[in-house]
């Protein structure tokens, strides 16, 4: 019987909370064994964060958690940041792409969303850019001027067109690469005391997604 999930957490001494280097990293010529020395992952048993292949690959068969991997970069006002993305599916499954500041305050979110479409958050809604297939790679270049709040897209060579990012920041510092929603549950308002089970808790889902990043790369413009 399980009451709670065992946590268990590696912090590399000293710990450090500001990248002074832009990132470089390619998956397939970094040491071996030492990929994710300098990413941030969140990895549950049924959302792995690995490095496989010459890829950073994220898996997702949890239904109320998600897998997670960020990249801080030097705060920047300006900043691009270049990158491959693989999803193995476009019928189910979700990756979030976030630019935010170190308070976790996001600027930019693109999406690879469960309808096949590769999108961001637009105010209240989302804007759509183009559909996605599944196992085809995606080589984006994300450029925001964070003064401005504009920001572009190029998606394999193609640019779409100047869009506005959904919320202000005065910098970004990190990229977060997400397989779910922000969580905003619980908050300061909710009860204490909660006498309901999550229906189906202890089941994954039936089918896994499953995204692969090749490279990324960042600097300033």
């Amino acid at each position: 019987m399980n009451k709670e999930d065992i946590w268990v957490s590696s912090v590399p001494l000293p710990v450090s909370d500001k990248a002074l280097q832009h990132v470089d990293d390619d998956f397939s010529k970094l040491p071996k064994g030492k990929e994710l020395e300098q990413w941030n992952i969140y990895s549950p048993l049924w959302a792995p964060v690995k490095v496989e292949n010459g890829a950073l690959v994220l898996k997702d068969k949890d239904p109320f958690d998600y897998a997670k991997a960020e990249r801080l970069f030097p705060a920047s006002k300006k900043i691009i940041a270049s990158f491959s993305v693989t999803p193995k599916q476009n019928d189910f499954g979700l990756l979030e792409i976030e630019l935010q500041d170190a308070k976790g305050m996001a600027s930019v979110r693109l999406t690879f969303d469960t309808a096949g479409n590769l999108s961001a958050k637009a105010g209240a809604r989302y804007k759509n850019f183009m559909k996605y297939e599944a196992g085809k790679s995606y080589d984006i270049k994300l450029k925001l001027d964070a003064h401005t709040r504009f920001y572009s897209l190029t998606v394999n060579g193609k640019e779409t067109s100047m869009s506005l990012a959904f919320q202000p920041v005065a910098y970004v510092s990190r990229i977060v690469f997400r397989t779910g929603d922000v969580r905003h549950f619980p908050d300061v308002d909710t009860p204490a005391d909660q006498d309901y089970d999550l229906k189906n808790a202890g089941e994954s889902e039936k089918k896994e997604a499953v995204y692969s990043i090749k490279y990324l790369k960042t600097e300033g413009f």
